[in-house]
């Protein structure tokens, strides 16, 4: 079957041949930037390129607003997955500790703590996603921290890709700081939430 073949999937990580589908695609393309986005969510591979791809391919705004939609789309499938699916299949997904910090988080932090990791996109989609689905947190809860923390993330992300195109060495610059300055974020997220613990 052909979708159990790599080089079926190879648009994900190859912007030649993406770029190449959504000619292909004519109209439906922006469909592509959409379901690229939800696809990659569930894979072992950073989404942060499918939104660079997106914002070279479509530029800012429309590359914006399809790859926040795509993830907003994987975001709610995921997490009511999980709450079908349950704990012991979702432990056959992603590692058991990972997902127990993540509860201890929500179970102590809340909305701030999960608006704050959708805000940080080195803390793996998949882990917030599965790991909201199966803690209390509400739904709506659940929806308006990701459809507000995923805003800054992404549209920089979509950016530093249209500039890629505008700019190109400006472009390869904006993303080593943006990757510094994520990762900063991320290393003093990771110091006060362990602080909070003990």
């Amino acid at each position: 079957m052909e979708f159990l073949d790599p080089e079926f999937w190879s648009f994900l990580w190859d912007l030649e041949r993406y770029k190449a589908l959504i000619e292909q695609l004519g109209a439906k393309g922006p469909l592509l930037g959409i379901a690229a986005m939800v696809i990659v969510s569930f894979l072992p591979l950073p989404a942060e390129t499918v939104a660079i791809a997106n914002g070279i391919v479509f530029g800012r705004g429309l590359g914006f607003v399809l790859t926040w939609t795509g993830a907003m789309l994987a975001a709610l499938i995921a997490f009511c997955l999980a709450r079908w699916l349950g704990q012991p299949i979702v432990n056959r997904i992603l590692p058991k500790s990972a997902l127990e910090r993540f509860d201890r988080q929500i179970k102590n932090h809340g909305a701030p703590f999960l608006l704050l990791a959708r805000m940080i996109p080195f803390i793996p989609y998949t882990v917030v996603n599965y790991g909201s689905g199966l803690s209390p947190v509400r739904l709506w809860t659940y929806t308006w921290t990701s459809a507000i923390g995923m805003v800054a993330p992404i549209f920089a992300f979509v950016s530093v890709g249209a500039l890629m195109v505008e700019q190109p060495w400006i472009g390869w610059v904006s993303l080593g700081a943006l990757i510094a300055v994520f990762a900063l974020l991320a290393y003093y997220a990771r110091s006060m939430w362990s602080g909070a613990e003990n």
